[in-house]
């Protein structure tokens, strides 16, 4: 018999998404045990749309971040299974049977599924923040254990995550490492989480390009700090090493661009054109990846916004490195 499942959805001011999350696990085939709907101090109707879709609610007073009401959804489930999404995700019909059919495994203790490459937003920033998270994920796809828990579309047996003492609630706010840091630690203590391909979500977050940047840079500014507050532990990103190597080659470009400029030297000038090329190199497989799902055009817009967008998350890891050597560590 399969094992239960309990759906926990932190959710802060999601009563314009929420809904459309609820339909999709009222009319999962098989249901799940529960669906529950942690309300993180919301001041909108979040939590009257979910118990009218007759979602569990817990309601906290206050805002107290993701990490800690994904904690305080596990800890009251009552399934054996704790499949965790976000109040903006739109789970396929069989998502429920997925999931249990990858856990009849006794030695698999967690799955973490795709970002559908379909969309319900056409413009370009939501489809290329699309693309990029299933690209960095699906190549994990034949992996036979990853440091990943991407909780937009990730589950784990109840037992396994409190015995690795669930989310670390020293990250407050809106959901952006807690995640990542709690896959890292599961990696290290050994739990075996794999890649399901065929567990695919819908995001319904619709981006604009100011808010990728925006969001860039706030990961790799947590990303930073959680490396170097562990850093002698075992490490595991879905960060591409292409792309690690693109934030330093991109700012030795525009360091030799400006020398050059400043200097009026064309040797220099050379230096940039060549360290230019050696960026687009290095992210090759990517805009091939991109203008094979949506054409060359897509592909090169994606290709001139890339400097910018590696150029802020270096300027997040600076920053990180910066604040780590004053002390900050979340």
């Amino acid at each position: 018999m399969a094992e239960t499942v309990s759906v926990v959805i932190p959710a802060y001011n999601a009563a314009q998404t929420l809904p459309q999350t609820l339909a999709a696990f009222n009319a999962a085939q098989p249901p799940p045990l529960e669906v529950i709907v942690v309300d993180d101090g919301s001041t909108d109707a979040t939590a009257r749309f979910a118990e009218t879709a007759n979602a569990r609610v817990l309601r906290l007073e206050k805002n107290v971040g993701a990490a800690a009401a994904k904690n305080r959804g596990a800890q009251t489930a009552r399934g054996a299974i704790l499949f965790f999404t976000d109040a903006d995700i739109v789970p396929p019909r069989n998502a429920i049977g997925l999931i249990q059919d990858a856990l009849r495994d006794a030695q698999t203790d967690g799955v973490v599924g795709l970002l559908d490459e379909n969309i319900p937003h056409a413009n370009w920033a939501s489809q290329f923040k699309n693309l990029w998270m299933n690209f960095t994920y699906a190549r994990f796809a034949d992996a036979p254990r990853i440091g990943l828990f991407y909780t937009s579309i990730a589950a784990m047996r109840r037992t396994k995550f409190l015995e690795l003492d669930g989310f670390d609630e020293n990250y407050r706010g809106a959901s952006i490492a807690e995640d990542t840091e709690f896959g890292q630690r599961a990696w290290g203590r050994g739990a075996r989480i794999r890649l399901e391909p065929s567990l695919r979500v819908a995001h319904l977050k619709r981006y604009s390009v100011a808010s990728v940047l925006r969001e860039d840079f706030k990961r790799a500014y947590a990303l930073t700090l959680m490396r170097l507050r562990k850093r002698g532990e075992p490490f595991f990103t879905s960060v591409p090493l292409f792309y690690q190597l693109a934030v330093p080659t991109i700012y030795l470009a525009w360091l030799c661009a400006l020398a050059a400029l400043l200097l009026q030297n064309s040797w220099l000038g050379l230096g940039a054109l060549a360290l230019f090329f050696i960026f687009f190199a290095l992210n090759i497989s990517l805009l091939q990846f991109l203008a094979r799902k949506r054409g060359a055009g897509f592909a090169l817009r994606a290709a001139l916004f890339l400097p910018l967008d590696v150029s802020i998350v270096g300027l997040g890891m600076l920053r990180a490195a910066f604040d780590f050597a004053r002390g900050v560590r979340y």
